[in-house]
């Protein structure tokens, strides 16, 4: 049973932001001295491509196996052990010279996405037992302020850095501060769950047996069809993912027409401002929990992630329609806050369910959201030799727009059907399934799950 939050949990929860911000900051940095490494020293913008690639196809696969990490594994060991080793290699690659240094890109594209998804999936999955219930919400809001901070420190710091020191320096910072990450996750009293324990003997016998990794396909099925609306936010994170290349691919492009000399400023302005808006959207939750009580509730959670994801999307299509530079600087206001907002409701609404289930949730949705980047980049790419950047982002983004606006409408008649038939629901009830319902299918499969054997083995760090 979760216990419920205590002040002290949250002022320690602070700690913790703080030292993943600190590797968050190293992550961004790296973005750009790595990805313009791999241009400078293969001289392929295709080879660049198949490098960032190859890191978010490792992140897709970690989401794949990150609920069972989750729910096998102790969740604080494997996290420090993942910063531990991200640092190993990045001094390695940074103290290799010549040929042997480019053999390893591989290698740091592998480590990098499959660790840094697998923690993200940990944490965010861990929050409810690191904060308690109420404090949720207040607690996302942290994360994403941290990772906003960062953003915005590490993208302003790579070009620079690069540029005073040279590659290693930029390479051993970022080593530096998984080092910090490990040693504030590794000191701190946290309060992270246990991992799941093998039922006795004589219920493992009379049950059948368990897939490899200790949760089937079957159990997964099950739990989304318990909650069907978990489904539809992979399902729109996905879409939204896949919307999100047409920006990172396309805002380069757009830069060089409109501002062709200086066009690395302009995305620089434009992202810093997006960062801003980011850490706005943390100010923007708090206020609403102080007016209307929160997302802490399925239902508003619920409710906040589409109209989130649909302010987002359409933002990031007005950026590319030819408004004055103010005017896209103030868009990339909205698109950042947006985008915060976002966040903190689907992670919050993800949070309310119960473990396994959650860690399990948490790892779909890097799935779908690695798996739509990286998908999204390859079209946007082929979409951008073709069609103007305002065209791309409007396909692209639209169908996010579209899809959340569907989703928005059919939840609103499934329930207004639901109180005609039934006269009226509680309060409480979601828009995922009756009350009792939903509550019961989560019982049932936290029990059964519990008589698994364990068998096997989380702006991400982000994207």
């Amino acid at each position: 049973m979760r216990r419920p939050a205590t002040n002290r949990q949250l002022t320690i929860f602070r700690v913790l932001v703080a030292g993943t911000s600190v590797s968050a900051f190293g992550s961004y940095l790296n973005m750009v001295a790595l990805n313009v490494f791999v241009y400078q020293v293969t001289g392929s913008a295709l080879q660049t491509g198949v490098f960032m690639a190859l890191r978010l196809g490792s992140g897709f696969v970690a989401g794949m196996f990150g609920g069972t990490v989750a729910a096998r594994l102790p969740r604080r060991p494997v996290m420090v052990c993942g910063d531990l080793t991200q640092a190993a290699v990045l001094v390695a690659f940074a103290t290799a010279a010549g040929q042997t240094q480019i053999d390893l890109l591989p290698v740091v594209a592998v480590v990098t996405g499959l660790l840094s998804t697998t923690s993200s999936v940990l944490l965010r999955s861990s929050v409810p037992d690191l904060v308690g219930d109420q404090q949720r919400q207040a607690a996302n809001g942290l994360l994403v302020t941290g990772r906003a901070v960062a953003m915005a420190l590490g993208f302003a710091a790579g070009g620079v850095l690069v540029g005073w020191l040279g590659y290693q320096a930029a390479f051993l910072v970022d080593a530096a501060t998984f080092v910090v990450s490990a040693t504030v996750l590794a000191v701190l009293p946290l309060s992270f769950p246990g991992r799941r324990r093998s039922a006795p003997a004589a219920d493992r016998a009379a049950g059948p047996r368990p897939e490899p990794g200790g949760w089937s396909r079957r159990r997964t099925i099950t739990a989304l069809v318990a909650a069907p609306m978990i489904l539809v936010i992979l399902v729109v994170r996905s879409v939204d993912a896949l919307g999100s290349a047409s920006h990172n691919v396309g805002l380069p492009v757009y830069a060089t027409q409109i501002q062709p000399d200086d066009p690395a400023g302009f995305v620089g302005h434009f992202f810093a401002v997006w960062a801003v808006g980011l850490f706005a959207a943390h100010q923007l939750v708090k206020r609403v929990r102080r007016r209307d009580g929160g997302l802490d509730d399925p239902v508003r959670s619920e409710r906040g992630f589409i109209v989130g994801t649909c302010v987002m999307s359409a933002a990031f299509i007005v950026a590319f329609a030819g408004i004055p530079q103010p005017w896209v600087l103030a868009v990339a206001f909205v698109a950042g806050a947006a985008d915060g907002f976002t966040e903190i409701t689907y992670t919050t609404r993800l949070q309310a369910e119960p473990d396994p289930q959650r860690g399990h949730f948490f790892g779909l949705t890097a799935m779908a959201e690695n798996g739509g980047l990286g998908l999204g980049m390859l079209l946007a790419a082929g979409l951008l030799e073709v069609w103007r950047p305002l065209y791309v982002a409007g396909l692209l983004h639209g169908g996010v727009v579209v899809l959340a606006l569907g989703v928005a409408v059919v939840v609103a008649l499934r329930r207004r059907a639901g109180l005609r038939a039934d006269g009226a629901a509680p309060p409480s009830a979601t828009i995922d399934s009756p009350p009792q319902a939903g509550e019961i299918a989560a019982t049932e499969l936290s029990q059964e799950a519990g008589s698994v054997a364990a068998t096997g083995p989380q702006q991400s760090r982000s994207q």
